[in-house]
This record gives structure tokens, C-alpha cells and sequence, in this order.
């Protein structure tokens, strides 16, 4: 498995924006037609980006460094690595709130400090450093200064102003389509300029659209499948992109008091949990052991003597992982109260007529209506 795949809710701009557009939080500022509406979309449902208090993105509001290292942090889901010697910045104290981001995005070399010992928390990110670091997520094939210059000569007018410690860089960019153009910039490369929170999103959703394939070093490392322990399902692999298939069967624990045919209602709430991990045969994790399942009472045929079998449809509708994430889960409960022989089942049938009570804490059987994508990096659900 060669394939490293990183954050992979970005494939959701890969494979096709839809739904996930109406599952992320609205802005008052910002409109569908916004030329970063997407990318600001995606990164605020998986909470790598927010907004204001006021309901505001404030997509022309520049970000600062500090800001910035919070967010390419959390774009990798590394805002809890382990801190691995420390560097001394002489602006920033343990006691900032940045100090933790900052670090981990040195340490992943993603940003760096001056050469004079400071950082600049405070002090606005430029095009130019955002470039920088998009690349230096990633393994990149060596580019010398004289191509870089070509490259980056042919596409922008203002290739001759591009600082000289960023040439380079911005060529790897360029030939992996990393620059983002906004509508006010053109063919220009604008490094010297302020980056806002509208082309910061587009940007990093490039850089992570390349670093699933080749992350650097550090990165690549850290961002390593889960491996577990538990209950094992088929799936087809893609890189560490995981696909559970329509018809899979995954055992889930009932947490609802009781239900029953004679006195539950369509339409009620019905509540589950996985009993076990679900994992890959190679033991990579898929979902977590009490991750819980959200749906509804879909139908339900009361128990009458000598009329009609009882009979109680569960689906789900979505679940709720240990990443704190609420996805589609679309599946129907089966099992679990369904009589075994010839004889109890006439029995249940023609004298009983079949009353169905399921209990808190029943096994069922619940079998998948859709695919499941699932990133093994990070155990966030796909969808697009």
C-alpha cells in the first residue's frame, strides 16, 4: 500500500461536491458563488476552519501566523501530537495559545521561525509563506533555481518580484497546481501580499489534495492507518481509503429501553451503538467501539392472534464517531427477534402472533443500504 492519504475529507471537492455542502455550517458572509465557497465549506465541517461569534467568515480578513499554524495543524488532525523537542521562539511564550500549534508545525516542518529567533505570531501570514509551506508538506522531486524561474516566468507577470528564498518552492507549486489565483490577483503571484481566510482554505485544500499522495517525511509517519482489534468486515482499499459495501453486515447494540410492535410507533427514535471496533483484515481500524447510531422506527405490523405476523423495521440514519463526527449511515436492523424452527415459528405466528419486543442492550444485525468511505489516517467518514 503506497498510497499515504492524508485528511481525505478533501476528496469531497475531488469526487464531486454535493451533500457536504449542506451538512457544513452556513455564513452570513459568504454565498454560494463565492469563488472559495467549497473549500471554506469543507474545512468548516471538519472544524479546521471557523467563524465568528456573529455568524461571519470574514473572508477578505488577513490571518495571522499564529492563526495559520492552527490551521494547517489541525488540516493534518496533529493538534494533539506529541510535542518532540520544543524550539525556543523569543515571541512566544508556553503560556500562548498558539505555543502548542506552533510547535507541532515546526516540528512537521511546516513553518519555521526568523533567522533573528522570532516567530511573529501576531504579524499577518504572506502568499509567499503559505506557498512555502504548502510544498513543505510534501516529498517534491528537486527543481533547480533556473527551472523554477522558467516555470514560473511563463505563468505570472510578476515572476521577477518572487523573493529569492521562495523561487524554488513557488516552481514546485506551480507544477503541482498548488498557486491559487483569486479573482482579484490574475497572473500574479502576489508572495509580498497578506493571505485572507477565503484563499488560505483554497490553499490548503491543495496542499492536502497532494499530500495524500506524497507527504513529507515527518507527516507521512505520523499520519499512519489505525490498527485495532475487533469484529472484521470486507472492504476494498484504495490507498487508506477504506470502502465498506452496500450489504455489509455490522453487529449494533440497541439503547433504546424497549421496543415492541404493539407499543412503539413509526417514526420514534431509534438508538444504537457499536458493541465492538469494526476493523479491515489487515486490523485497520474502521469505526470505534461505542460509536453511536442514530434513525427511526421505519415501520411496523402489530402481532394479532391468528391474523398477521409482528413485525418492527429499524433503520439508521447516521453516526456519530470518536472523532466527533456526524455522518450519513444509512442501514437496516435486522435480527434479533426473529424465531428459530418450524414449530415456534407457527407456534408465534398463528397462536402468539408474533409479539416483537427488543431490549436495551439486543444485538442486531445491521445491514449497510450505502458505502461507507472511510480514511484510515484518521478515522473521518467521506462524504460527497
Amino acid at each position: 500500500m503506497k498510497k499515504l492519504l492524508t485528511k481525505t475529507l478533501m476528496l469531497a471537492l475531488m469526487l464531486g461536491f454535493t451533500s457536504l455542502a449542506t451538512m457544513a455550517k452556513e455564513y452570513k458572509d459568504l454565498t454560494p458563488d463565492h469563488w472559495a465557497y467549497k473549500q471554506i465549506q469543507i474545512l468548516t465541517d471538519f472544524n479546521v476552519v471557523v467563524g465568528y461569534p456573529d455568524g461571519n467568515y470574514r473572508p477578505d480578513q488577513p490571518v495571522t501566523r499564529g492563526e495559520f499554524a492552527s490551521i494547517v495543524v489541525k488540516a493534518f488532525d496533529q493538534e494533539f501530537a506529541e510535542i518532540k523537542n520544543p524550539v525556543t521562539f523569543t515571541d512566544v511564550k508556553t503560556t500562548d495559545w498558539f505555543w502548542g500549534v506552533i510547535q507541532r508545525a515546526v516540528m512537521f516542518d511546516l513553518l519555521r521561525g526568523y533567522p533573528d529567533g522570532h516567530f511573529d505570531p501576531y504579524g499577518t501570514v504572506e502568499r509567499g509563506h503559505v506557498i512555502a509551506t504548502v510544498v513543505n508538506a510534501l516529498t517534491t522531486q528537486t527543481v533547480s533555481r533556473q527551472k523554477a524561474v522558467d516555470i514560473l516566468e511563463n505563468s505570472y507577470s510578476d515572476y521577477d518580484q518572487i523573493p529569492e528564498w521562495l523561487l524554488i518552492a513557488a516552481g514546485k507549486a506551480e507544477i503541482l497546481d498548488m498557486i491559487v489565483k483569486t479573482p482579484e490577483d490574475g497572473a500574479t503571484v502576489n508572495a509580498q501580499r497578506p493571505a485572507n481566510r477565503a484563499e488560505l482554505a483554497a490553499f490548503i485544500v491543495k496542499m492536502l489534495e497532494q499530500a495524500k499522495l506524497n507527504p513529507n517525511e515527518k507527516l507521512k509517519a505520523a499520519m499512519a492507518p489505525r490498527l485495532a482489534e475487533g469484529i472484521v468486515v470486507n472492504t476494498d482499499l484504495d490507498g487508506y481509503i477504506a470502502t465498506i459495501p452496500a450489504g455489509t453486515v455490522i453487529p449494533i447494540m440497541v439503547l433504546n429501553k424497549q421496543i415492541t410492535c404493539n407499543k412503539s410507533k413509526v417514526n420514534e427514535d431509534f438508538l444504537s451503538s457499536l458493541p465492538k471496533n469494526i476493523v479491515t483484515k489487515e486490523k485497520y481500524l474502521l469505526l470505534v467501539e461505542g460509536d453511536v447510531l442514530n434513525g427511526k422506527i421505519e415501520n411496523i405490523q402489530r402481532g394479532r392472534l391468528f391474523v398477521r405476523n409482528g413485525k418492527v423495521d429499524l433503520r439508521t440514519d447516521t453516526i456519530t464517531t470518536d472523532k466527533k463526527q456526524t455522518a450519513e449511515f444509512l442501514g437496516d436492523a435486522l435480527g434479533g427477534y426473529r424465531p428459530e424452527g418450524f414449530w415456534k415459528t407457527l407456534y408465534l405466528k398463528v397462536i402468539k402472533g408474533h409479539r416483537i419486543v427488543i431490549n436495551e442492550g439486543d444485538i442486531l444485525n445491521l445491514k449497510l443500504r450505502k458505502p461507507v468511505k472511510i480514511d484510515l489516517t484518521n478515522g473521518m467518514i467521506l462524504q460527497y
